[in-house]
């Protein structure tokens, strides 16, 4: 009887020591499932902190993105201005530069009539006379209107007198005379007037006289006035020398041969 029940402990030990066993491992499993339950709603959580990290992250591109849209923009508006800018600053240089230009050749224009005048009449100083002609004559013809254009007149008279071409200088002295008869100059242009009028091959004295007596007439207290006097005497002195009859010349010539 005790062996029987030895018997029937002995199995049933084994088979509660194997259901022990079982129900030992099955609570390690499950700790074990819990525990990897636990891990992936970690992962869970994480990955959705992870998704909402990129969603945010995506939200922050996208701003950023349309920052640089912005910028760009105003990059591309501020080239714009840029460029108008530059142009508008090229066009005001260029019209700037043009402008100094102009004024350039304007002083240039003011600075080169009164340039060939002083030439011509230095010229003149230095008795250089056929230069000095050409540069009066120079003046005259590009500047007729000019300021100086009295004095080319005037100066060429003297420099052509002085060269003894007495036509031309009466010429010089006559277009002065007419165009510009308020000139200071008028009575000493009157005198060389005269004076290249008697200096010509024609017969001219009556006219150089009258030249001359106008001299007195309207400057009477002027020293061109007292000069003309002088050559008026010179003139009556010349007339009133006699001359000498072909008979006298004869009658000398027989008494020479006696």
């Amino acid at each position: 009887m005790n062996r029987l029940k030895t018997f029937i402990l002995i199995p049933t030990a084994f088979i509660l020591s194997g259901c022990v066993a079982t129900q030992h491992d099955m609570l390690q499993m499950q700790s074990q499932m819990d525990d990897l339950n636990s891990s992936l709603a970690n992962m869970q959580k994480n990955q959705a902190d992870l998704a909402i990290k990129m969603e945010d992250l995506s939200q922050n591109l996208n701003a950023f993105s349309e920052k640089m849209d912005d910028v760009s923009q105003q990059i591309t508006s501020f080239n714009r201005n840029l460029q108008v800018m530059d142009s508008n600053i090229g066009n005001k240089v260029s019209k700037l530069g043009k402008n100094i230009q102009k004024q350039q050749d304007e002083v240039k224009q003011d600075f080169l009539p009164a340039k060939i005048y002083n030439d011509a009449y230095s010229s003149m100083s230095n008795k250089n006379y056929d230069s000095a002609v050409y540069g009066f004559k120079k003046y005259i013809s590009k500047f007729p209107k000019g300021e100086l254009v009295k004095g080319a007149y005037y100066n060429l008279g003297e420099s052509l007198y002085a060269k003894k071409k007495w036509k031309d200088a009466a010429i010089s002295y006559a277009n002065l005379l007419d165009k510009y008869p308020e000139y200071f100059r008028v009575p000493s242009a009157r005198i060389k007037y005269a004076l290249s009028l008697l200096k010509l091959p024609e017969n001219k004295k009556d006219e150089a006289l009258r030249y001359l007596k106008s001299v007195i007439k309207d400057y009477p207290n002027s020293a061109e006035a007292k000069l003309a006097k002088k050559h008026i005497s010179k003139l009556n002195k010349k007339a009133k020398k006699p001359k000498k009859s072909k008979k006298k010349a004869s009658s000398k010539k027989k008494t020479s041969t006696k």
